[in-house]
């Protein structure tokens, strides 16, 4: 034995026995942790272990049959996990202990049941009278827990939604996506009523759901709440869809500091992520808590290759002369346009984010509590718009927002506003600018009377849109007199009645009134909820709600950079343009055409901005020059052709749809006038069960028919193209050059487009094709829901989802294409899980599928394919440390639904996308 040995056992056993002999000393220092367990309902649990976490891993206790606990521990702060049969497992973060002191800690342990079934305030809207649980809701609900949210890594928030029933999802890339609830999705779509901690997350304005300029953090959420089917009775305005609330903690009732650091990686492509985040919360006060959390996102993004931008290249930047005579053309700047002809079609698929949240929580006195935030989200990368895709350079989304709740009064105003930074269209190379604000106020009320069978909530909202995009958006609109504002207000009643123990019947009213539209709008909406024990709901209801015109389908204004496909060569290009407030028309009361524009048009005519008179003669012309410069004739035939002079009466003109691709006549067409937008009303009768049996088993099931009135269209192309009727070439042409000749020239001069239909007042400053929204009549489907979480034991888990519904297109005749659903008619979801909180580790996979469904938004039109994908996930808390790794894997075995394929499309448009791996270490400071 050493020296060294000898000397600190002669140390050490003294002290030792000195410990012994006197009970006080050392052990004087020690902190004790006491207190009690229950469940939601108050009920000790008896026999609950409660394992201390956080450099004394094993140390800990059962509680007793009264619910209670005593631990003797060192002074210091502490994580605990409390684990319980039939309950959900509860982690507690950051118990101090002082010495020589005793702290009392009181647990509320929710049952598996609980988990199950829980609070949402999302259906009621109620930020101060609680919320109601899911068996008790008139809605569909499903809650994705802040437990479920920080077990998979994600660069894309909408990630987290993909296993809930009835919610659609557009993957555009590793952080950009377009969401919606049953349907009706788009390429660049704000139907979802998308709020986060009450305030509506949308891009002011453009009125589009952009999850990743939303700044809260995944460490920051407390949960995700989805509400299927419309809810407009309560919200207002453009609920139709469902709801999608995204509810943050509040540093009163959650403190500490977690830092998270990840990065990412597709197949075989090394590094193309990096993420790193972070959440600090504290009290100052027993009563003021304060905030904030960032994140900062850089990677590089799945390439596409856009046929249309291409074209838009091939036509401009190998001729910048051509270019900038385009820009001329339709009154743009030409000095401007060199620069703008450069960018188009050159994509950066390098993406970058950075965010950050600050609030602060002060109760003022019992039961009430002032909230304030502010809010700050960067973004650059490729965004998808109904003209194509935008680079996106540093577009700063901001909020400021303060609510005060008090009993059950709740009342907020925030100001959300949007700066586009250097932005453009890559189709085009123009510069997108948007100043946009929303400033938004809120109030209501609940009042329940004495005996508690009856209650009333009271509310009124005002909602000011201020659309500024300098011109490059809203163009011709936005220096007209009547300006772009947009003022909506409206007020709300709901009655709750408790016809016995069982039933409670909820009848809702709104009405709204709009700066714009003609009329005011009435909401209103009926259930009836039937729970024939505490863990099962059964629902009948009725809902009206209604989806009011955005901005930009009454002012949009703006080019679409050039025609897709061989119309770009023709010297075609594309405009976006509103109805207006008071619409616009192609046709003249006698039901002849008001003009049409064409490339050919000569400088003497005024040149191709110039709207002329549809002519047989200039058709003629044209035709004749386009062959000969494709080569389909040659210089003597054309020759011979320029020298004829054929009438109206010899050769008719034809009304051409690219996107049905049908002819008509000139003298039999009708084009009904651009009427002013109106609101989308839709109907919804749905019948829906919830159940939850043995605290294990949850199961949501639900039946429902849709009809929606007045349904507003994506972009559709309003003016169709002219072109000479080929049967007339041929007989006009067979006395000159014989049958088989003039067969062949009809043939191909038949399918020319030699100009397209317009007016002075559709917006065209040029040969554009004009796309705009419209009312399109009715639109009536069915569908159905269904979902499924099973403890299997208290460390598995089963979820299971699938969704159907029954038509993806629609026929709404008068020559237009069909509207699409944009969405599968089947969708399913099958997950396992595995959480063992003792040893610290989880594990999940899940499989989804996708049936395949006809796209059709704007210029992306095509057939996607069916999909199977499986993801995993997996997380561990390193012993003795405050680092947990996780790690997420999506489309780890390609498409299923397509053997041999390694990537998947989730719509036209947007890249396929393969595997992806995400590694993340996530530290819990304090």
């Amino acid at each position: 034995m050493s020296r060294r040995r000898v000397r600190s056992l002669t140390v050490a056993l003294p002290a030792l026995m000195l410990s012994l002999i006197l009970p006080t000393g050392a052990s004087a220092q020690d902190a004790i942790l006491t207190g009690t367990v229950a469940n939601e309902s108050g009920t000790p649990v008896n026999a609950a272990q409660i394992e201390i976490r956080g450099g004394v891993a094993g140390t800990g206790t059962l509680t007793d049959g009264q619910g209670r606990f005593r631990i003797t521990l060192a002074p210091g702060t502490y994580d605990l996990v409390v684990t319980a049969v039939g309950h959900q497992t509860t982690p507690i973060s950051n118990v101090r202990v002082s010495a020589g002191a005793t702290t009392t800690l009181d647990i509320t342990m929710p049952t598996q049941a609980e988990s199950l079934n829980p609070i949402t305030v999302t259906v009621s809207r109620s930020a101060a009278g609680g919320g109601e649980r899911a068996v008790e809701n008139i809605a569909t609900t499903d809650v994705i827990t802040a437990g479920e949210i920080s077990e998979r890594p994600a660069t894309n928030m909408a990630d987290h939604l993909r296993e809930a029933p009835g919610v659609d999802v557009i993957t555009h890339g590793l952080q950009a996506s377009n969401v919606v609830v049953r349907g009706f999705n788009n390429i660049f779509s704000g139907a979802l009523h998308m709020l986060s901690d009450y305030r509506l997350a949308g891009v002011p304005s453009l009125r589009v759901n952009l999850m990743h300029f939303i700044p809260t953090t995944e460490e920051d959420l407390e949960r995700i709440e989805v509400v299927l089917g419309p809810g407009s009775a309560l919200y207002g305005p453009n609920t139709a869809n469902g709801v999608v609330h995204m509810l943050s903690k509040s540093p009163l009732t959650s403190q500490g500091t977690t830092v998270t650091l990840g990065t990412g990686a597709k197949a075989l492509d090394g590094p193309s992520a990096f993420q790193g985040s972070f959440r600090s919360a504290f009290l100052i006060t027993e009563d003021l808590g304060f905030k904030v959390s960032g994140q900062y996102l850089t990677g590089d993004e799945w390439s596409y290759v856009d046929p249309t931008e291409e074209e838009g290249r091939l036509s401009f930047v190998a001729d910048p002369a051509a270019c900038t005579a385009d820009r001329v053309v339709r009154g743009l700047d030409p000095a401007a346009g060199a620069a703008a002809c450069e960018r188009v079609g050159v994509r950066d698929f390098d993406i970058s984010r950075y965010s950050v949240e600050a609030r602060a929580d002060w109760r003022f006195m019992d039961e009430g509590t002032f909230v304030g935030t502010y809010g700050q989200n960067s973004s650059s990368g490729i965004e998808l718009t109904g003209l194509g895709a935008g680079q996106v350079n540093d577009w700063i989304s901001e909020f400021y927002q303060g609510r005060v709740t008090y009993k059950r009064l709740f009342a907020q105003a925030y100001y959300n506003t949007s700066d586009a930074g250097n932005s453009w269209l890559l189709r085009d190379g123009l510069p997108l600018q948007d100043n946009s604000t929303l400033f938004v106020a809120q109030l209501q009320q609940g009042v329940g009377l004495a005996d508690g069978r009856q209650d009333f909530t009271v509310g009124a909202d005002i909602f000011r849109t201020r659309p500024d995009s300098k011109g490059s958006i809203y163009g011709s609109y936005e220096t007209s007199p009547e300006g772009v504002e947009i003022d909506e207000w409206g007020v709300y009643l709901q009655s709750k009645t408790k016809i016995s123990e069982k039933f409670d019947l909820i009848l809702a009213g709104r009405v709204d009134s709009h700066s714009i539209l003609p009329d005011n709008v009435f909401s209103p909406r009926a259930a009836l909820v039937f729970n024939p024990s505490p863990d099962h709901g059964i629902r009948a209801s009725y809902n009206r709600a209604f989806s009011t015109p955005s901005a930009l389908n009454f002012f949009l204004d703006i080019s679409g950079g050039v025609a897709p496909g061989a119309l770009a060569q023709l010297g075609y290009s594309t405009r976006a343009y509103g109805s207006g407030r008071n619409g616009w028309s192609l046709q003249n009361s006698d039901g002849s055409l008001q003009g049409m524009r064409s490339p050919c048009t000569p400088a003497g005519l005024g040149g191709p901005s110039a709207l002329v008179p549809v002519s047989t003669q200039l058709m003629w012309g044209c035709m004749v020059g386009v062959m000969l410069a494709t080569g389909a004739i040659d210089a003597a035939t054309a020759a011979f052709l320029g020298s004829l002079s054929p009438t109206s009466g010899d050769i008719g003109a034809q009304a051409w749809n690219p996107l049905t691709d049908e002819a008509v006549a000139v003298g039999s067409l009708v084009l009904p006038d651009q009427a002013p937008t109106l609101e989308s009303n839709t109907e919804t009768f749905e019948v829906g069960w919830t159940g939850v049996f043995n605290n294990r088993i949850s199961i949501s099931a639900d039946a429902y028919y849709m009809k929606k009135n007045n349904f507003v269209s994506p972009l559709l192309v309003q003016t169709p193209l002219l072109r000479l009727d080929a049967d007339d070439i041929t007989a006009y042409l067979t006395p000159f050059v014989g049958a088989a000749t003039a067969a062949a020239l009809g043939a191909g001069g038949g399918t020319i487009p030699v100009g397209v239909v317009s007016s002075e007042s559709s917006g065209a400053r040029g040969p554009e094709l004009i796309l705009s929204y419209r009312n399109v009549g009715d639109i009536d489907l069915w569908g159905t829901d269904f979902s499924l979480q099973a403890f299997l034991t208290d460390e598995w888990m089963l979820t299971a989802m699938w969704s159907h519904v029954s038509d993806d297109s629609f026929e709404i005749g008068g020559g237009a294409a069909p509207i699409t659903l944009n969405a599968p008619t089947d969708k399913a979801s099958f997950g396992l899980g595995y959480n063992n909180a003792d040893r610290g580790f989880n594990a999940s996979s899940r499989v989804r599928f996708t049936s395949a469904f006809p796209a059709s938004s704007a210029g992306f039109v095509g057939e996607v394919e069916s999909a199977m994908i499986v993801d995993l996930t997996a997380g561990y808390e390193v012993p003795n440390t405050a680092a947990t790794i996780q790690l997420s894997m999506t489309n780890v075995l390609g498409n299923l639904a397509r053997p041999f394929e390694d990537t998947y499309q989730s719509f036209i448009g947007v890249p396929e996308m393969g595997r992806y791996t995400m590694l993340r270490v996530k530290y819990d400071l304090f």
